[in-house]
């Protein structure tokens, strides 16, 4: 393991925060690196249970680090050096550089803020750590090397935002041969990335100019196989060819203190895998192995039909309904059929299944449906799966491809005029009613698991109408239409269909009540004036607008950030109220902004953005002008991917502006002053889409 300069402390943007009666010892300490005190943190080091728990994202900030948040997996990887380590928010097996390790006890949310266990970390990256108990201090002393945060160290690829891997969750297995020896070479340069279809193998090829002195490889829990080649310069350039289980390529000069290339493989679900280095160490091949589907059976009972499809390994399965009514496929990634077709004795809703192989390694099963179109639920085991046919829903399939439900007409007869449709965004829920006449759909869910869509819920309320609920994965929107032959109910991102796209954000909430005097709460404040500012913005055609809260509940700033980066937001208004304690004369308004450098290919900036709120809050209020204020610190402006201000909207803490802030008719002057302000954004700044 390569040795690095500063603890590593990761930061998790999705939590929930722990209550704090779980502890029963709570205490402040002091963080010592190499001599000098870290000062100024936004939440100190403490004691908890016994253990020194520091904060996450100030400290690994202060001292140079770099993390990367899996939004699906609520993983966090941490890369210092050559190094790299993941760890789970609430559990206490982490990987490092592929294998795992145990931790005593998990990272913990505490006060909305991310803590973990000092010492793990530091110890499995080098450190010297000590405990001054006088002082009650925490005391690291930290390795020899050069720290990462250097100019020289160079990372270039971005784990954050890369696709799910859907609902496969690790299972990779290494085969080879064994680990590759380290030989001392000059550098090298890696020349040629070659595919399977160059190499005429199921393997890629990584060509060098000279011999390689050092490989390292591991496999991330979420289907990552992650292939380090050290002493060595990157001249690749893609996009690289993916084939067979491979979803995706990617390089990058990884780092430069030391040389260090680094390719990546996204795999599409569990395989076996092996590294190998040629004699001459010029030729890295990285090989996959297919899987044989040596057995396809069938059974049968009074509710449903199942199939298990065998393998050498857990097969990796994609259904297809293109074929709707008459048969469903199972597409299988990475894999020889060898077991022949059959028929489904006794079938409910299979007759036949016939076994095939496709084009790139992808060999499928093809079952024939009777009458009623099935529900399929799938269950994975260590070398098999089972794809389970059930229940009553007719007449309904789901195309994956255009993110659609299509219900056919000769099953239900409805009129669209009466569907009744709520959006609940924040649940991740959207509700279709359907009116009586679309009874014949049955009951049951559609199991989906596409990305977009988790399932579909059919049911039935008391009065007859027929319940369609879409559970997602993120937000979406849909809408519903019809042709000659369907109705048809499609998903949508919502930058697939918005022209604009605003979140608005009311600040504190739950038990973070914000600032407080003269019996005017922040938090509650903050909630109405937003929903004022919703009521001008929803008639809006143009804008869509979503909240981060709409009642008094707790919203992790982490989260609300991460909320408005998935939607895909143009910009983002935080709302919140001032104080200034032991200075009761002091009022006005004020907006914060922090600009970014990706802003420039936008055309607008958070400056721009901010100039225009300050602007219509002032004409509209007259209120004393405080003027734009920018800063760092705070996390809904910093971890936004889109022009965001924070808005104050006056000093609770002065008597008369309290007043004036607890009105309904000042209240709707600064919400008119908001939606002004967005209108006047989007007139100036064309998002792109």
């Amino acid at each position: 393991m390569k040795r690095i300069t500063y603890v590593v402390i990761i930061v998790a943007l999705l939590a929930t925060v722990l209550p704090s009666r779980a502890y029963a010892s709570v205490s402040q300490v002091r963080l010592v690196v190499d001599g000098n005190e870290l000062f100024g943190l936004d939440s100190p080091p403490i004691i908890l249970n016994n253990r020194v728990m520091v904060p996450a994202r100030a400290v690994f900030e202060r001292v140079g680090g770099r993390v990367e948040w899996n939004y699906l997996h609520r993983q966090i990887t941490v890369h210092y050096g050559s190094d790299i380590l993941v760890m789970t928010v609430g559990q206490t097996q982490a990987v490092l550089n592929g294998r795992g390790i145990a931790m005593e006890v998990p990272p913990v949310i505490l006060n909305d803020r991310t803590l973990i266990p000092l010492r793990f970390p530091a110890e499995a990256f080098g450190f010297d750590v000590a405990w001054d108990h006088v002082g009650r201090a925490a005391i690291l002393h930290a390795p020899w090397e050069q720290p990462p945060g250097s100019p020289a160290h160079e990372h270039t690829i971005d784990f954050v935002n890369q696709p799910s891997v859907g609902e496969y969750s690790g299972g990779a297995q290494d085969v080879s041969t064994g680990p590759i020896e380290a030989v001392p070479h000059p550098g090298t340069n890696i020349i040629s990335l070659l595919s399977p279809q160059e190499t005429g193998a199921d393997a890629y090829a990584i060509i060098a100019s000279s011999p390689i002195t050092d490989v390292n490889h591991f496999m991330l829990p979420d289907n990552r196989l992650v292939v380090d080649i050290y002493n060595a310069i990157s001249s690749l350039s893609g996009p690289f060819v993916a084939a067979g289980p491979v979803g995706e390529v990617r390089s990058s000069q990884f780092s430069r203190t030391p040389n260090i290339t680094r390719i990546v493989f996204d795999l599409l679900g569990p395989v076996e895998y092996s590294v190998s280095l040629s004699y001459d160490r010029r030729t890295l091949t990285v090989a996959f192995t297919v899987n044989t589907i040596s057995a396809v059976t069938a059974t049968s009972n009074t509710y449903s039909d199942t199939l298990r499809i065998q393998g050498d390994f857990q097969p990796s399965v994609r259904l297809s309904s293109s074929g709707f009514p008459d048969y469903v496929l199972v597409y299988i990634d990475n894999a020889r059929m060898t077991a022949p077709s059959g028929d489904m004795p006794g079938g409910v809703y299979g007759s036949r299944f016939t076994t095939g192989q496709g084009t790139n390694g992808v060999a499928y099963v093809r079952i024939d449906i009777r009458n009623a179109w099935p529900a399929i639920s799938i269950a994975h085991g260590t070398d098999f799966v089972t794809l389970t046919l059930h229940h009553g829903l007719a007449g309904v399939r789901y195309d994956f491809a255009a993110r659609e439900l299509r219900i056919s007409r000769d099953t239900v007869n409805m009129d669209l005029a009466q569907v009744r449709y709520q959006e609940e965004y924040l649940l991740n829920r959207y509700t279709f009613t359907l009116p009586a006449g679309a009874s014949g759909l049955g009951l049951g869910t559609l199991y989906v698991g596409d990305g977009f869509v988790n399932n579909v819920n059919i049911t039935r309320d008391t009065a007859g109408d027929t319940i369609v609920v879409f559970e997602t994965d993120r937000v979406m929107a849909f809408r519903i239409y019809e042709t000659s032959t369907e109705y048809v109910i499609r998903g949508y991102l919502p930058r697939e269909i918005y022209d604009f796209i605003v979140v608005i954000d009311p600040g504190h909430g739950g038990r973070q009540p914000g600032t407080s005097h003269h019996g005017v709460v922040e938090k509650d404040l903050v909630l109405t004036i937003s929903h004022m500012v919703m009521e001008h913005l929803n008639p809006n055609t143009n804008i869509r607008a979503y909240m981060t809260r709409h009642t008094d509940v707790t919203v992790a700033n982490s989260w609300r950030a991460s909320f408005a980066n998935q939607i895909g937001a143009d910009l983002y208004v935080s709302v919140h109220a001032n104080a200034a304690n032991n200075r009761p004369t002091v009022s006005g308004i004020e907006t914060w902004y922090m600009n970014h450098s990706r802003e420039s290919v936008l055309g607008f900036s958070s400056r721009e953005f901010a100039r225009i709120m300050q602007y219509r809050k002032i004409s509209a209020t007259g209120a004393i002008d405080r003027g734009l204020r920018t800063t760092p610190d705070f996390i809904v402006l910093r971890d936004t991917h889109m022009p965001a201000v924070l808005l104050e909207v006056g000093f609770v803490s002065n008597r008369e502006e309290a007043a004036r802030l607890a009105t309904a008719s000042h209240q709707r002057l600064l919400a008119r002053a908001i939606y002004d302000g967005i209108v006047e954004a989007f007139g100036v700044f064309t998002p792109p889409r």
